[in-house]
């Protein structure tokens, strides 16, 4: 009873100890970036909004930095792709159909942008041909970063590190089942960092719907609308919890 006792005198002392050390080091991370490196790719995951600046060329010749250049302050629509793959996985055309849905808001309020995950067989030049043979819209491009960077965009994005990109197998279902990535259209709001995805076999309608959401829009104005669950057998969509 004695040795409970005087555990149980000190024992506040010893977790507000460990509470301090723990408040401690959670404000010397923020205080202090931690960079994470991949190569020569860094990013810092405080932010919410980071994505590797990775270099790279766009099928149009053009060099960029990814997240400078391509992302921040920008709404856009990420995949990936291989020009091998695309004979038993046809992601391209699937992006397609979204573009031409987004019609003139393609290069105006949303961008795509395809980055190649065999970027030592899909140079700029194949991208430029490949991009001509499927007349790929102003507004969307597609990209070669190097082996480095496109892994750490994957890591980054998708959260799987156990496939880096190759170029082997591109060509083959196999090669797909390693890479879920390409399964998966990653959308958001460079400027916000509001990110999210949808499978990439989606209706392209449902598509153009989701990325919608993060595109700003103009204030409000006039008498307020109804908001809240959509009423039985009301108009509007099957899935809608609200009405805008």
């Amino acid at each position: 009873m004695e040795e409970r006792r005087k555990f149980l005198q000190t024992a506040p002392w010893a977790l507000g100890a460990t509470a301090v050390g723990l408040t401690s080091g959670v404000a010397k991370l923020l205080a202090t970036p931690e960079k994470l490196q991949a190569g020569s790719v860094t990013y810092d995951p405080r932010k919410q909004r980071s994505v590797p600046d990775v270099p790279g060329v766009a099928h149009t010749g053009e060099g960029f930095r990814l997240y400078g250049d391509l992302i921040k302050d920008k709404v856009v629509a990420i995949n990936f792709m291989s020009i091998r793959g695309e004979a038993e996985y046809p992601v391209t055309s699937r992006m397609l159909e979204i573009a031409r849905r987004l019609g003139d808001k393609l290069g105006r309020e949303v961008f795509l942008v395809s980055v190649t995950r065999d970027p030592e067989y899909d140079t700029p030049d194949r991208l430029g041909v490949f991009a001509a043979e499927h007349r790929i819209p102003k507004g969307w491009l597609l990209v070669n970063c190097s082996v480095e960077g496109t892994s750490a965009l994957q890591s980054r994005i998708y959260h799987h590190h156990s496939h880096p990109a190759s170029s082997t197998e591109h060509s083959s279902a196999l090669q797909h089942a390693k890479h879920p990535a390409a399964d998966t259209v990653f959308y958001g709001n460079g400027g916000l960092g509001l990110w999210s995805n949808f499978p990439i076999d989606i209706h392209p309608d449902e598509a153009v719907r989701h990325i919608s959401w993060v595109i700003p829009r103009q204030k409000p104005t006039g008498e307020p609308r109804r908001a809240g669950p959509r009423r039985l057998n009301g108009p509007g969509l099957s899935s809608d919890n609200r009405i805008g």
